[in-house]
């Protein structure tokens, strides 16, 4: 079991550090840099992977995040809490099924997007921890 258990780390370790080569997890300084970055979290997203992608993709995830909302989020704009969904999904380039299997029902996306109903508070806790936003946006 002990050895089982080992190889498992280490092919973690080798998955993780095979990504750290392709793109390192340092901050974005650029268009093209972010670009590749999106790229890498579209291939990852909704794909099965052990704890060294989950990792490599959450700390991805965080420096595009921080990228864009310093290079690509004009000051002064409210979005509605539809039009800041909508943004996450563009920006992340997801459809809204794949929204709805982060936040655990399809049907509640596209019926919040449609202004038929709100997020719930389950809905905006998986959207926070995901995306790593303010639950504010969805209010």
């Amino acid at each position: 079991m002990a050895i089982k258990a080992k190889v498992g780390k280490r092919s973690e370790a080798d998955t993780y550090m095979n990504l750290i080569r392709r793109f390192p997890l340092k901050p974005i300084k650029d268009d093209d840099e972010h670009e590749k970055a999106v790229g890498i979290i579209g291939e990852l997203m909704g794909r099965e992977h052990d704890g060294g992608i989950s990792d490599y993709l959450d700390t991805l995830i965080l420096l595009v995040n921080k990228y864009e909302d310093e290079n690509h989020t004009p000051a002064g704009v409210h979005l509605s809490p539809q039009e800041a969904l909508r943004a996450i999904m563009n920006t992340n380039n997801l459809s809204q099924a794949q929204m709805g299997r982060i936040i655990g029902s399809e049907s509640a996306v596209s019926m919040f997007l449609g202004g038929e109903r709100e997020l719930s508070k389950s809905h905006i806790k998986a959207l926070v921890a995901r995306f790593r936003v303010d639950a504010s946006l969805f209010l």
